[in-house]
């Protein structure tokens, strides 16, 4: 009686481990029905969450939704994606992990045969055999060969991977939608009506049926000169009239063609806020920023002239174009604004000026007939100011002498001399110079003449030499 317990008992450990092996490969099956279950369901969460994405800003976008239209949508756009993220990812997830009810070994033995026909009754009854209290020697020897025969087969490929590979294409839709609205340029569709959707307690005004468009590419004018605005609008309505609003004053533009409008600000100096408007419809703030310009404020040109002209230094104002003696000194003085830089030129040679404090100086000697140019310039503009003069000069000829000679009719050892001398800034000696035989030695006799620029004389050879 001993041994045949004994033997029941070797049979029942046997089985025992026989049927844990099937367990254990039936709950790898079940693993991994659940991860593929988890794979399809985020596939599908993601096709039918961004479909229904769209489809809320889509209806948010073309029926213009009130605030609290807008709140609804959102919130129902919440429960929605919530309830399908539980779904398709939450109770796959909760089963997966254990944290919800997973199918039985019995429904998995099911699905198990769907893939493998030949296992579907053996596992079942395996199943079934294990269940029953009162296992004799005869039971056991038959779950030994039924759990015998299922060892081999391999429970976890009933499940294939590969076959979610059919939803990747409805995946692929949303994608497809979004790229749609970016080729055809109206991702502002979706940013837009996502922005109003997210912030459903705000109140958007709706968007006006054209908008202004400001042509040129910079909003800058130079300092005192005019600035031409163009503009031009689109949209489904193109309005007849645009106007423009600045310094609390409004003006029409001037239509210059089809849907093309202009204004034309005067001498601009400071920087100038306007906006546009049209049909009731405004457009932002926008401003003209004012490029400062290099200016020269104040002229002055110092004359130093050479000392034998006897001409009494000057100073001129305002004036590049003078006519000076040959060999006359003269130094630039500018005063100038938002200047860095002045230039020199002759030519094509070019000399900056010396920069003090907010002036500028230059010197030069001048012996010829100059055209000359000064341009100005800043870290902004080059060469603005090109002011260009003209310096004539008068040479400096030798003085010069008109002389004829008489011999006395009664003393030939007499000579009268008749003269006139003249000098372009005046006289101021006339020698006779001589030749004494005896001593062969050069002699000099002053002759009296005016200092002005001309004069006559006479002198009688060799008088009371």
């Amino acid at each position: 009686m001993g041994l045949l317990r004994g033997n029941l008992f070797k049979k029942i450990e046997s089985n025992l481990k026989a049927f844990d092996n099937i367990t254990n490969k039936l709950n790898e099956f079940i693993k991994k029905f659940y991860i593929n279950e988890l794979l399809k369901g985020s596939l599908l969460f993601i096709t039918i969450g961004l479909l229904y994405f769209l489809i809320t800003l889509c209806i948010e976008y073309f029926l213009w939704l009130s605030t609290t239209y807008r709140t609804a949508l959102f919130w129902i756009f919440i429960g929605v994606e919530l309830s399908l993220l539980y779904k398709f990812i939450g109770i796959p997830l909760f089963q997966l992990l254990g944290l919800k009810k997973q199918i039985s070994k019995e429904e998995a033995s099911e699905l198990i045969g769907n893939h493998f026909p030949e296992v579907n009754d053996k596992l079942t009854n395996l199943l079934q055999l294990q269940k029953d209290s009162e296992q004799s020697e005869l039971l056991l020897a038959s779950i030994n060969q039924k759990a015998a025969d299922l060892s081999p087969i391999p429970f976890k490929i009933a499940i294939n991977f590969k076959k979610n590979s059919k939803y990747l294409k409805y995946v692929a839709i949303p994608f497809l939608v979004f790229l749609l609205f970016q080729i055809t340029g109206n991702q502002s569709i979706i940013s837009s009506s996502y922005q109003r959707v997210v912030n459903h307690d705000i109140a958007y005004t709706p968007p006006a049926p054209f908008y202004f468009i400001i042509k040129n590419k910079e909003l800058e004018a130079i300092e005192n000169k005019s600035f031409v605005l163009e503009v031009t609008t689109k949209g489904k309505v193109l309005p007849e009239n645009l106007k423009i609003n600045f310094n609390s004053e409004s003006y029409y533009l001037t239509k210059t063609g089809f849907n093309a409008f202009s204004y034309e600000f005067k001498q601009i100096t400071e920087p100038i806020e306007f906006s546009l408007e049209a049909n009731d419809v405004n457009s932002e703030l926008h401003k003209i920023s004012v490029i400062k310009v290099p200016t020269i404020l104040n002229f002055e040109m110092q004359l130093h002239y050479p000392r034998h002209t006897a001409k009494k230094n000057e100073v001129v104002h305002n004036t590049g174009n003078i006519t000076v003696p040959e060999g006359t000194s003269i130094i630039w003085n500018l005063h100038t604004k938002t200047t860095d830089k002045v230039l020199f030129s002759v030519k094509d040679t070019s000399y900056y000026f010396k920069k003090v404090a907010a002036n500028f100086k230059y010197k030069q000697q001048i012996f010829a007939n100059t055209n000359y140019e000064i341009s100005t310039s800043n870290a902004v503009i080059s060469n603005y100011e090109k002011l260009g003069y003209k310096i004539d000069v008068v040479k400096d000829g030798f003085p010069e002498i008109n002389l004829q000679s008489k011999i006395d009719s009664t003393n030939t050892q007499v000579i009268y001399f008749l003269g006139k001398v003249s000098d372009d800034y005046g006289l101021s000696k006339l020698q006779l110079v001589y030749k004494e035989i005896a001593t062969d030695k050069l002699l000099k006799e002053n002759i009296s003449i005016s200092k002005s620029n001309f004069d006559q004389f006479t002198y009688v050879f060799p008088g009371n030499l």
